[in-house]
């Protein structure tokens, strides 16, 4: 069985990595190409309440998950007012 833990440091490692890579090439190509980059270091968070919510369903933890789904929320209605 995969550990948890393990397995979101990987999505957060990637995440980061990828991110700081696709900016980097952005910077000598096009600006398109580095706001994609800046767009996946801005997902990484939300991809890792996402996964850490999954699990909590997963354990039919409902206090925990909803814990999660909260926090997904605010962090949506946050993206959203700032970019209104």
């Amino acid at each position: 069985m995969v550990n948890v833990e393990d397995l979101i440091s990987l999505v957060l490692r990637t995440g980061v990595l990828s991110g700081v890579v696709i900016t980097s090439i952005g910077f000598f190509t096009s600006s398109e190409v580095a706001w994609l980059g800046v767009l996946v270091l801005i997902l990484t968070p939300f991809m890792r309440v996402i996964m850490a919510g999954l699990y909590f369903l997963s354990r039919k933890d409902t206090v925990y998950a909803a814990l999660a789904a909260y926090v997904i929320m605010i962090l949506v209605i946050g993206s959203f007012l700032h970019i209104i």
